[in-house]
């Protein structure tokens, strides 16, 4: 429904919807992304990010949301916010190759490779996976370091 009433142009008779159906499925993390599917498309950047802040809350296990709280942040210019929430992500999954490689990312972007080296080394610990491992080659490889 929520998605008709966007299609007409309806973007607070959305709204209304999507409020309706967090307060009777709040842990439905289907309706908390197209929450902010919405205020992505139609809101502002405080209103996304305070959606986000909800859903975390009541979603703490769903990797995607924290990654999507993240990314606005980065986005926004507030590097250290998002390194806030993804230390908050990695208390709510421990052991989530996402979450990983998403803090390094983040700090191989912000030129800080000795940072995402050391998230690396973690993560091979916490979370270890190929890709993991790869990642950890990829850096030393582009960072100049072949030893």
């Amino acid at each position: 429904e929520a998605e008709a009433c966007e299609a007409r142009g309806s973007v607070e008779t959305a709204r209304a919807v999507l409020a309706h159906a967090l307060a009777v499925f709040p842990k439905h993390k289907a309706v908390w992304l197209r929450a902010c599917d919405l205020e992505k498309k139609h809101g502002t950047p405080d209103r996304l990010e305070a959606t986000l802040k909800k859903a975390v809350e009541y979603c703490p296990r769903a990797e995607i949301l924290w990654l999507m709280a993240a990314k606005e942040q980065w986005l926004r210019g507030d590097v250290d916010a998002a390194r806030r929430t993804l230390v908050d992500a990695f208390a709510a999954n421990k052991d989530s190759e996402q979450v990983w490689l998403a803090a390094v990312k983040l700090e191989w972007e912000n030129d800080e490779p000795d940072r995402a080296r050391a998230l690396l080394a973690k993560a091979r610990d916490m979370a270890p996976s190929p890709r993991v491992w790869m990642k950890s080659a990829l850096l030393e490889r582009e960072s100049g370091r072949h030893d």
